[in-house]
């Protein structure tokens, strides 16, 4: 019985000094995986944080107002926009947060796709920390049926700062009768840029 206790307690100690989340929250990044994303979906509700309210409001220059049908979508699940939208013909990406740290960088957040108002998915399968392992970083919306986001990747001697590998990710959206869909197309991870 206490050897158990003191492997728990290690566990625990092990997760909470290390940079990346819990196992397997970023695991689609490394495998192929089914696509998460379905016709007809609704805009996944933000997940409740304890105290999320009185640290949004601490930043509230953290987030923007809803200006686009998709931000008003995206605020109506109960979700904080951020950062700017991305337009490219009818194909709208839009970035919202549940939660903020304590420097304001976004926390349980979440980049989602909407094509002529129409929600076609997010660009990951579950909603990411700033600065862990799978945090989404830049998106880049090339066409009105492609896009390509970054993704850090942290293993557990990497500082905070400086993820030692990006993966990156091509999707692309699938129109179809019941409506517009996003999918992975590739994703590969290479080394991240060294600084200057």
């Amino acid at each position: 019985m206490l050897r158990a206790l003191v492997a728990l307690v290690a566990l625990v100690l092990a997760v909470g000094s290390s940079p990346t989340q819990l196992p397997g929250a970023d695991a689609w990044l490394d495998q192929t995986t089914a696509n998460w994303n379905r016709p007809e979906a609704s805009v996944p509700r933000a997940p409740v944080a304890e105290g999320a309210a009185q640290n949004l409001t601490r930043c509230g220059e953290a987030g923007r107002p809803p200006t686009l049908v998709a931000d008003r979508a995206v605020c109506a699940a109960g979700w904080t926009l951020f950062g700017p939208a991305q337009l490219f013909a009818a194909t709208t990406v839009v970035m919202a947060m549940a939660d903020v740290d304590g420097m304001c960088r976004p926390l349980r957040y979440q980049a989602f796709v909407f094509v002529d108002g129409r929600f076609a998915g997010t660009l990951s399968p579950v909603p990411m920390d700033s600065r862990t392992d799978g945090a989404l970083g830049a998106v880049r919306l090339f066409r009105a049926a492609e896009m390509v986001a970054d993704f850090a990747r942290y293993t557990s001697t990497d500082a905070l700062c400086c993820p030692s590998r990006t993966s990156t990710v091509t999707y692309g959206i699938e129109r179809s009768p019941r409506g517009p869909v996003v999918h992975v197309i590739s994703a590969s991870t290479s080394p991240a840029p060294k600084l200057p």
